[in-house]
C-alpha cells in the first residue's frame, strides 16, 4: 500500500490561524497598554495640575497674611496691623483704591502686584480671584480691627455642607477658577498689558470664570463653595478666619507693646475725666453718660470711643481698634475704694502687688477656647462683661463687690493657647 502525503495545506492554515490569534493578541495588549499609559498619563497631569493650583492658593494666602502682618511698615506709618488689600477690579494686578463702602465686602482678582507677587495662576492657567470682608479690608477700614473681627464668609461643600468651622468666621478666601465649565466662555486680555484674561470689570467678567452667582459688593454673610469632581463646579479655595490672623500677628515683636499703649492711653484719658467728684464734676458727668451699671459706690461700663474719652490723636486709632477688649469700674464718690493684685504678666509673675485704686480699666484678652468657650460675635454676646473677664474679676464686675487680679502687661505664655489672662490698669 502506497503511504499517504502529509497534510501540508492543513498544518499551514492552522499555523496561520495561530499566528492570527497571537497578532490579536498583541494588539489588543498593545491597545491595553496604550490605554493604561494614556490614564495615567491623564492622572499624572491632573495631579500637576492640582499641585500648582494648591501652590499658587498656597503663596496667595501666605502673602496676604504677610500684607497684613507688616501693614503699618507698608507706607501706612501710624496705623495698625491685619488690614487686607482691596481685591484687584480692573484687572491691572492693583489693590489700591476703595472697595465699595464701610463693612461691605469685596470680591475681584487677586491684586498680585500690591502683594509684591508675579501674576498667580492655578493649574489650568487661570488667574485666581480673592474675596475680603468688611471687617478687615483696608480702604475704607473698619471702624474696629481686632482678634474679635467678625468674619463675612463661610465655605461650604456643593451640597452646603460647612467646610470653615464656625459660621461666617472666615475673614478672606482664595479662589481658583479651574477649567471653564459648558456654560463659561471666558473672554481673553483685551489688552497688551493685562496679565489675567477678561476685560476691566471683574464685576463683568466673574460669571464666567467663577461658577457661582456671587456679587463684587458684599453687603452681609456669604457662603463660597469649594468645589467637587461632579458636582458642576470646579472652584477651589483656601481661606482666612479671624483666629488664623491673629495667632501669625501676635507673634509681632512689638505686639505687647502696642497692647500697652492701648491700656496707657485709655488710663491717662480716663483719669482726666474722672476728677474728685460733685455735682458738676467732669466725673459726675462721665459717669452718667458712660457708666452701665451702678451699685453701691461702684460704676461699671464700656469706655467710650477715643473722641468721648479724650484720647491723644497719636494713640487714637490703635486705642478705638482695641476699645471693644475694654470696661471700666470707677469709685463714684471719686475716693479709692478698689483693690487689684497685679503680677507683670502671664510670663512674669515675680512682681505683684495689690494697688488701691480709685478706678480701673480692664481688657479681657483673647477668647477662651474648648468646653466652655467665650463668644463675641453678636451685640448681647460683646455687652457681656463674662465674655471678657474670668473668674473674680467677672464676679466683681457683676456683682459690685469684691477685688480684682490680673496683670500689668499682655504675653503670650503658649503659643498654641489664646492668651485670655485679663489685664489690669490703675487709676490711683
Amino acid at each position: 500500500m502506497k503511504p499517504r502525503p502529509p497534510e501540508a495545506p492543513r498544518l499551514v492554515r492552522r499555523q496561520r490561524g495561530g499566528a492570527l490569534l497571537s497578532a490579536a493578541l498583541l494588539l489588543l495588549l498593545a491597545a491595553s497598554a496604550t490605554l493604561a499609559a494614556s490614564a495615567h498619563l491623564a492622572h499624572q497631569a491632573k495631579q500637576r495640575s492640582n499641585e500648582r493650583t494648591v501652590a499658587a492658593l498656597a503663596q496667595a494666602k501666605d502673602a496676604l497674611i504677610g500684607y497684613a502682618f507688616g501693614y503699618p511698615e507698608l507706607a501706612h506709618d501710624g496705623q495698625g496691623i491685619g488690614y487686607l488689600p482691596c481685591p484687584d477690579k480692573t484687572n491691572n494686578g492693583s489693590g489700591f483704591g476703595t472697595c465699595n463702602v464701610r463693612h461691605h465686602g469685596a470680591l475681584g482678582r487677586i491684586p498680585y502686584r500690591t502683594l509684591g507677587l508675579p501674576v498667580l495662576r492655578d493649574g489650568d492657567g487661570q488667574c485666581l480671584w480673592y474675596a475680603v470682608a468688611g471687617s478687615v479690608k483696608n480702604n475704607p477700614k473698619p471702624l474696629a480691627l481686632n482678634w474679635d473681627s467678625p468674619g463675612q464668609f463661610r465655605i461650604v461643600s456643593p451640597s452646603g455642607r460647612p467646610i470653615s468651622g464656625e459660621e461666617h468666621n472666615v475673614v478672606a478666601a482664595i479662589l481658583s477658577p479651574g477649567g471653564a465649565l459648558p456654560s463659561q466662555t471666558r473672554p481673553p486680555a483685551l489688552t497688551a498689558t493685562q496679565r489675567c484674561p477678561g476685560s476691566a470689570d471683574a464685576s463683568a467678567d466673574l460669571p464666567a470664570f467663577l461658577d457661582r452667582a456671587y456679587a463684587t459688593d458684599i453687603s452681609g454673610n456669604l457662603d463660597i463653595v469649594h468645589g467637587e469632581v461632579g458636582a458642576g463646579t470646579n472652584d477651589a479655595a483656601v481661606w482666612i478666619t479671624v483666629d488664623e490672623l491673629f495667632s501669625v500677628l501676635r507673634r509681632r515683636s512689638d505686639f505687647s507693646a502696642m497692647i500697652d499703649t492701648v491700656l496707657d492711653a485709655s488710663v491717662n484719658a480716663l483719669a482726666s475725666r474722672l476728677d474728685p467728684a460733685d455735682a458738676d464734676s467732669p466725673s459726675a458727668a462721665f459717669l452718667e453718660t458712660h457708666a452701665e451699671t451702678l451699685i453701691g459706690n461702684r460704676a461699671h461700663g464700656l469706655l467710650p470711643n477715643s473722641a468721648a474719652l479724650g484720647v491723644a490723636e497719636a494713640q487714637a486709632n490703635g486705642y478705638d481698634n482695641w476699645r471693644d477688649q475694654l470696661r471700666f469700674v470707677a469709685c463714684v464718690d471719686g475716693g479709692a475704694c478698689l483693690t487689684a493684685a497685679m503680677a507683670d504678666s502671664a510670663t512674669s509673675h515675680a512682681v505683684s502687688a495689690t494697688e488701691t485704686c480709685r478706678a480701673l480699666v480692664l481688657f479681657g484678652g483673647e477668647r477662651l477656647r474648648g468646653g466652655t468657650p467665650q463668644r463675641r460675635r453678636t451685640a448681647t454676646e460683646r455687652a457681656d462683661p463674662a465674655q471678657y473677664l474670668e473668674g473674680m474679676n467677672r464676679e466683681s464686675f457683676i456683682t459690685g463687690t469684691g477685688g480684682y487680679v490680673g496683670y500689668r502687661h499682655y504675653a503670650i505664655a503658649s503659643p498654641r493657647q489664646p492668651a485670655s489672662e485679663d489685664l489690669i490698669r490703675c487709676v490711683p
